[in-house]
């Protein structure tokens, strides 16, 4: 009886170590472009986890060329290999800006491959969906824009949706939030006057990609990357909103 008091005592030791330590490190792999890596989204979603009530310790590797898209990325090789390698946790895919829509086939079957060969190495795949074009982008000239922000963003929440749903990928909805964004918070610019993020709408993506991969509130977090900290919690609310 004393004995399998000491295991029990023992066990609940290493249990409440193991608690106050915080469990082992979440490994995630980036694989975009320049959407990813303006204002360096994978740091700022690392530092965005420590800084929750989790305390997440995350490692963050990324491969985002500008311009890439899923076609490029399987074409060179690097990412594949890196996922291999390191088997992360997460994979999170982000295709080029226009490539769901002007690539559309090729956008479908790169993210199932990705999806695939991330299942081999057991990492969950997280498609993080992208947001529109500004107005008076000359991309809107293009067919498959559907001509204006609003059918731009329909035509990609609607194309990540139904990749994520076909290959089981979990969606980040990240357009989805910038959306609620323009009526939550209108004052606040999520570009930077292209079709790249400002550090507000980089800190946005980060924290519903914190939200999706945790499954925990965004204003978990005290971290704001540089924000007025007011900014930073309305947009910590609007990435709340989000239905995932």
């Amino acid at each position: 009886m004393f004995r399998i008091a000491r295991i029990v005592l023992v066990l609940f030791v290493f249990v409440l170590a193991g608690q106050i330590t915080g469990e082992q490190t979440v490994s995630v792999l980036f694989v975009g472009n320049s959407l990813t890596q303006v204002n360096n989204l994978p740091e700022v979603f690392k530092e965005f986890a420590a800084e929750s009530a989790l305390h997440a310790a995350v490692d963050v590797k990324s491969i985002t060329p500008g311009g890439a898209t899923l076609y490029d990325h399987w074409k060179r090789g690097e990412a594949l290999a890196l996922l291999r390698k390191e088997q992360p946790n997460y994979l999170v895919l982000q295709g080029q800006s226009t490539e769901p829509l002007s690539e559309s086939q090729n956008f479908a079957y790169y993210a199932a491959r990705f999806k695939a060969d991330a299942d081999r190495v057991h990492a969950k795949t997280i498609l993080f969906s992208t947001w529109a074009r500004p107005e008076g982008d000359l991309y809107y000239k293009d067919q498959s824009s559907g001509g204006s922000p609003k059918e731009m963003q329909k035509r990609l929440n609607a194309a990540y949706g139904a990749i994520a749903e076909k290959t089981s990928a979990t969606l980040a909805p990240v357009g989805i939030a910038w959306e609620y964004a323009k009526y939550e918070v209108p004052d606040v610019q999520l570009l930077d006057g292209t079709q790249h993020p400002s550090r507000a709408g980089t800190y946005l993506a980060a924290a519903v990609l914190f939200r999706t991969i945790f499954n925990t509130p965004a204003t978990s977090s005290t971290y704001c990357d540089g924000l007025a900290k007011e900014i930073a919690v309305r947009l910590q609310h609007v990435a709340n909103k989000v239905p995932l």
